[in-house]
């Protein structure tokens, strides 16, 4: 993408099949665990946030979460509040479109890998290209917990790969890393 394009002009188009959900719903326990699925998902947890000096932001940031789980995003958005995050939402790639194109940019981006009709490592790639969005700080929150998908998810520029369930302290220490505030 040359300079001169403006966040209008992100590609979101490309569809990239979902696999069919194996189990249940996206939950959250009051254990303070989000993105809990059926009994047949495992509990692997990866926690990787890229090492480096982050400038630190302002404590009411805005923060995007864009993920298609109802429950999961409104979990994520109340974690994300309780940390002072002024957060707003999309579902998917065409809603992250609309939100990007209202001020101000967020400050830090959740984004689930397996979204309907645009793979989230597809929408990494993109925002990583485009000039406006290259430095803002993008943590994968995704029940995708394979090797290659952990290494294809840092190669395109992630900031931080949670695999869910996740719990809340893990995100919220995710978040003051890449954000650059003291845990």
């Amino acid at each position: 993408m040359g300079a001169s394009e403006n966040l209008l002009d992100l590609d979101f188009t490309s569809y990239v099949p979902r696999p069919s959900a194996a189990g249940g719903r996206a939950d959250a326990r009051a254990d303070g665990v989000i993105g809990l699925r059926g009994p047949e998902q495992g509990n692997n947890l990866i926690f990787y946030v890229k090492p480096g000096a982050r400038v630190a932001v302002p404590l009411d940031a805005t923060a995007l979460v864009v993920e298609d789980d109802e429950i999961t995003r409104r979990v994520l958005t109340n974690a994300l509040a309780a940390k002072g995050l002024t957060v707003r939402t999309a579902a998917d790639g065409k809603e992250l479109q609309q939100v990007l194109r209202v001020p101000p940019l967020p400050a830090l981006i959740l984004l689930d890998v397996g979204l309907p009709r645009v793979s989230g490592f597809r929408i990494l790639s993109l925002l990583r290209q485009h000039p406006q969005t290259s430095a803002i700080p993008i943590i994968l929150v995704t029940a995708s917990a394979e090797n290659r998908d952990i290494a294809q998810g840092l190669a395109l520029g992630a900031d931080g790969y949670l695999s869910k369930p996740v719990s809340t302290a893990t995100l919220h220490a995710a978040v003051d890393r890449v954000l650059g505030r003291a845990a």
